[in-house]
């Protein structure tokens, strides 16, 4: 628990901080969110489990399709 407090300190962007959001973010979190998404289906809803629980499939899903919203509002607030 040591450790974590020590590398949650060591966080680059803390809450405290106002980080000044350039047009480059919006990119940047869509980015970050597409390689999430891509992440869950390559190596969790392509794996066996999922595949033959339908119950966990659908969890993980349903996260995927949270996610892909939150990519879509992020691009829909990219300023003009």
């Amino acid at each position: 628990m040591q450790h974590l407090k020590m590398l949650v300190g060591q966080n680059k962007y803390n809450m405290e901080d106002k980080v000044e959001i350039n047009d480059g973010h919006y990119l940047e979190l869509m980015d970050r969110l597409h390689i999430v998404m891509c992440t869950l289906n390559d190596h969790c809803l392509e794996h066996p489990l999922s595949q033959s629980d339908e119950e966990i499939k659908f969890k993980i899903e349903y996260a995927v399709g949270q996610l892909w919203d939150a990519y879509q509002m992020v691009g829909n607030k990219i300023p003009e």
